[in-house]
């Protein structure tokens, strides 16, 4: 604020003084004030209709105020009128990865490549394009630089992790997922991966070692609820299914999904009443209910007649 303040002084005495009007919409957005800042840089286009810092700083505000297809054209008109600038491709780029056209992302990101190939960020995000278009060894290219360049990257080393397990690569993956979790033992995503990929294993009690470490460290990932209860009942546990069910409904109480494998604990174990008291909870949570929920009345309806 005493910056914002020092600026609005010298703005008295110079109204029309551009560099200030600039430096103070910067400010502004740098404290969220969005709105006034996108004000003052709509000014600025005006007085400075080829400055490609001016759409840049637009593009960046609009993308704050989620108008993200005005943030494009912003980012777009910059880089025509500045197409070396490497903040500009950057931000251009990350705006297209966003909504899909990774080609466009792809050359961009690669462009600055071409003018600084130590940029962590700009692996990082060609290994996320290569990853949602199942490019697997270009994914583990990109991700691998990343790490070369920072190898305290837990995210960058997690997604590669990731894509190790794409190609079935299991001993790597467990590799890096295990070294995340020696960095950071709460990383849950990663315990439940490791999880995963053990249940695929055919090893259940490792999965299930992995989803209680997970369920420990995010009390809410229903995915790893799910699984573990599976497990269980897959192996007859009932009792400790119900017991992580019931821990489950204190931190997602209005899951559905949680009510619904109550239910089915309770119809393998026969226990009809419960089995049909839980079914009704599902319905009544039905808005959280990931299942089918035509099938899930007629589950209703059978239990009634039983």
């Amino acid at each position: 604020m005493d910056k914002i303040k020092e600026i609005q002084e010298k703005l008295k005495n110079n109204p029309d003084d551009l560099k200030l009007i600039e430096e103070y919409a910067i400010c502004l957005s740098d404290i969220g004030e969005n709105e006034e800042a996108l004000k003052n840089f709509i000014y600025l286009k005006k007085m400075m209709p080829e400055n490609p810092v001016v759409y840049y700083n637009i593009g960046i505000i609009l993308e704050k105020l989620k108008y993200f297809d005005e943030s494009i054209n912003a980012y777009e008109k910059a880089y025509s009128l500045d197409s070396e600038s490497i903040d500009i491709m950057f931000n251009l780029a990350n705006s297209y990865i966003k909504i899909k056209k990774y080609d466009e992302a792809e050359e961009l990101l690669l462009k600055i490549l071409k003018i600084d190939n130590e940029d962590y960020n700009v692996y990082f995000h060609l290994g996320e394009i290569y990853s949602r278009c199942k490019k697997h060894d270009k994914a583990i290219e990109m991700l691998t630089k990343v790490l070369e360049l920072d190898s305290t990257d837990l995210i960058s080393k997690f997604y590669l992790a990731y894509e190790y397990s794409c190609i079935e690569n299991n001993d790597v993956a467990i590799k890096l997922y295990n070294e995340i979790l020696e960095a950071n033992p709460d990383y849950s995503w990663a315990s439940y991966n490791l999880a995963s990929i053990y249940v695929n294993l055919g090893n259940e009690e490792l999965a299930i070692s992995y989803l209680e470490k997970t369920i420990k460290s995010n009390p809410s990932d229903i995915s790893a609820i799910k699984l573990l209860v599976k497990i269980l009942s897959k192996q007859k546990k009932y009792s400790q299914a119900e017991t992580i069910l019931k821990k489950a409904t204190l931190a997602l109480p209005l899951e559905a999904d949680i009510f619904y494998l109550f239910a089915q604990v309770y119809k393998a174990t026969n226990n009809n009443v419960a089995y049909l008291k839980y079914l009704k909870f599902t319905e009544k949570k039905s808005a959280t209910f990931t299942g089918n929920l035509e099938l899930l009345l007629q589950e209703i309806s059978e239990a009634e007649g039983k």
